[in-house]
């Protein structure tokens, strides 16, 4: 028996085998193609990496029927669109050392083969002065490849995206939060690339197109004008780092994220180090769990960052990550440096006495606080606002109905008092003991408790009655936000508001 036919039979009995092409591919397309919005980002990307200045996106379903990504850049001969989707085929790099100073989003020669191993994709390229060229690619198999007409640029059909794996179609989102995951995907590479053009169409219906502009008009055309009138501007530079941007003042400041931005060498990436260097310039006029808008720009050496370190290239890495983190914290400082110095501190000083200009390093020059002598409620001096029907009647005293819309339930819930009287401090808050203890309550977050319950009343039963304002209000919507915002109309009806559409997605 000769070698060969040994080593066949050895590998036909060995536990190890050599896996398709095919499998390879669609085992690699999960790091790179993990839901819709993942081929909306690579496709995006490339567009950027061909010098387009105008980028179409299309979608259907979710993008799970169709995602068309259009564009004018440079576009792809013949021979350059066939091997656009052989796996590390790219015009990117071509050296270890192009490797270290990636500038371009795309590099590693991965996306289009991993979208075409996963779907039916059908592209159509052509470069200036040569004719144009279509291929399809259904399974990783190639079903034609042939002249085709259209102007300079690129234009890349996926459908039927996850046809071919139905463990990993079945685990996608319902089609309106994959959506809504590829509308945060064009809108983050919309406010990182404010010089290119984008338009975006969902369904057959357009939901944006805006023009080349800077920034901040970017900003603008995306968030509204309420969002332009409340950002500070940011343009810092140390050395070989630069943080150039804009953030918001307390008015954007949000209970949950999703307008934090932050590009890297115009690279949109994630970075918990570098948001938190954000979050940290913010600690003195922040709550926990609030998050401020920011839309950020840093430059450095692209040396100084390694951006292969994962396939879909959102995490880098970086030589120094703490001057970076520095860089970004005092930049946005300074920004803030006006807000912060206008919250009052804690400081309390004696009577007449004025406030110094420094704080001395004697422990004894400061002053002890004022002491507090509770006062029973119904000696001390307050004046009733005849206007407000939750106030504290004339003798002081807590009206009975706020207790009985559940706003102390701690008294309610059988605590036993141990005298009957109540004492108020600075109007703000109401004291009383109980046994063991003793209660502080805040008169402004008990009122809002009654305004609460009030609106939950409201809604199930005859609803509010309510006073127009002279002058109405726009509010604009983020697209995904604009198509929940109708199922909701009902109840705020119930509370007193009116509303009518006033333009794109924006109500008056």
């Amino acid at each position: 028996m000769d070698n060969v036919t040994q080593l066949s039979k050895s590998n036909l009995n060995s536990k190890i085998q050599l896996l398709s092409p095919n499998l390879v591919d669609q085992i690699a397309a999960g790091e790179v193609i993990e839901r819709p919005g993942s081929v909306v980002k690579e496709l995006i990307e490339n567009a950027i990496d061909a010098g387009a200045d105008h980028i179409s996106i299309s979608v259907e379903d979710g993008g799970q029927t169709l995602i068309q990504v259009e564009d004018n850049g440079c576009g792809m001969n013949s021979r350059e669109l066939d091997l656009s989707f052989k796996r590390h085929a790219t015009s990117k790099i071509n050296s270890l050392e192009n490797l270290n100073k990636v500038k371009t989003m795309g590099f590693r020669g991965e996306a289009l083969p991993s979208i075409a191993s996963v779907s039916v994709a059908h592209a159509i390229s052509k470069v200036e002065n040569e004719s144009g060229n279509e291929i399809k690619i259904s399974n990783g198999e190639t079903l034609f490849h042939r002249p085709a007409a259209r102007e300079r640029g690129t234009t890349i059909q996926v459908r039927n995206l996850f046809y071919n794996i139905p463990v990993r179609k079945k685990f996608l989102k319902s089609k309106d939060i994959e959506t809504r995951y590829i509308t945060q995907t064009v809108r983050k590479y919309a406010l990182g690339n404010p010089g290119i053009k984008f338009s975006y169409t969902i369904n057959g219906k357009q939901k944006f197109s805006i023009k080349a502009t800077h920034l901040k008009s970017r900003i603008e055309d995306i968030y509204g004008s309420s969002h332009v009138s409340n950002i500070l501007d940011i343009n810092y530079e140390k050395g070989q780092y630069s943080v150039s941007g804009y953030v918001g003042n307390l008015n954007l400041v949000k209970k949950r994220q999703g307008e934090q931005y932050l590009f890297l060498n115009g690279r949109a990436i994630q970075d918990r180090l570098l948001r938190s260097a954000v979050q940290t310039s913010y600690k003195s006029i922040l709550s926990r769990g609030e998050f401020p808008f920011f839309v950020l720009n840093i430059k450095m050496p692209y040396d100084g960052v390694d951006v292969n370190v994962h396939p879909a290239k959102l995490e880098v890495r970086f030589q120094d990550e703490w001057r970076v983190y520095h860089v970004i914290k005092h930049a946005v400082s300074v920004a803030l440096a006006d807000i912060i110095n206008v919250i009052p501190g804690l400081t309390f000083f004696q009577s007449g006495q004025p406030a110094p200009s420094s704080l001395p390093s004697d422990k004894s020059a400061f002053f002890k606080p004022p002491e507090i002598k509770p006062m029973p409620l119904e000696k001390a001096p307050h004046k009733r606002d005849e206007s407000d029907p939750n106030e504290f009647d004339s003798n002081g005293q807590f009206p009975s109905h706020l207790q009985n819309q559940g706003i102390l339930p701690e008294i309610e819930e059988d605590i036993p008092k141990t005298g009957d009287k109540f004492w108020q401090l600075h109007n703000k808050y109401i004291l009383t003991e109980i046994k063991g203890g003793l209660i502080i309550i805040d008169q402004h977050v008990a009122h809002e408790r009654v305004l609460f319950e009030q609106a939950k009343s409201a809604m199930t039963g005859n609803g509010f009655s309510s006073q127009s304002v002279l002058f109405p209000q726009s509010v604009k919507f983020l697209p995904e936000e604009y198509g929940k915002f109708p199922d909701i109309v009902p109840y705020l009806e119930k509370i007193g508001f009116q509303m009518r559409e006033f333009g794109e997605n924006t109500i008056l």
